[in-house]
């Protein structure tokens, strides 16, 4: 199969210029890059690893957990872009303060699908030992 470097390269700075406009808030990631209907699977163990269809689950039963216990927005900084094909690869580190005062830090590789400038699947790797230590640590 041939590469289509144009498209490679449409889909990187899609993905590059998706995490620059959400720097200062992770949320805006999600909101403006993921389809309604997305299939995003989070890799590792424990309650929160598995699979998720569309984003209100995505949300609902995985992200909200960490987003509630933060104090400021999640910052993002991204260590690296690259794509092949339909797939955006994506190196992340994040940091916030838990509304316990703690740090809050983790770092991401992301391998999304792009279809029409839109992430419609994807997987995730996380620190979930920093993840499941906030989520346990805060009770709300």
């Amino acid at each position: 199969m041939e590469r289509n470097i144009a498209k490679e390269t449409s889909n990187k700075e899609i993905v590059k210029s998706a995490l620059a406009e959400a720097a200062q808030d992770f949320t805006l990631f999600f909101n403006n890059l993921f389809v309604e209907d997305v299939v995003w699977t989070i890799a590792g163990h424990g309650p929160v690893a598995g699979t998720y269809h569309g984003m209100s689950h995505l949300f609902k039963d995985a992200e909200e957990a960490l987003f509630q216990r933060l104090a400021q927005p999640l910052v993002v900084e991204t260590v690296g872009v690259w794509s092949d094909g339909d797939e955006v690869f994506a190196r992340i580190k994040s940091a916030s303060v838990a509304i316990d005062g703690q740090p809050y830090r983790n770092e991401y590789m992301y391998i999304m699908t792009i279809k029409d400038g839109k992430v419609i699947s994807g997987i995730e790797w996380l620190d979930l030992d920093a993840y499941y230590n906030i989520v346990n640590r805060i009770t709300l």
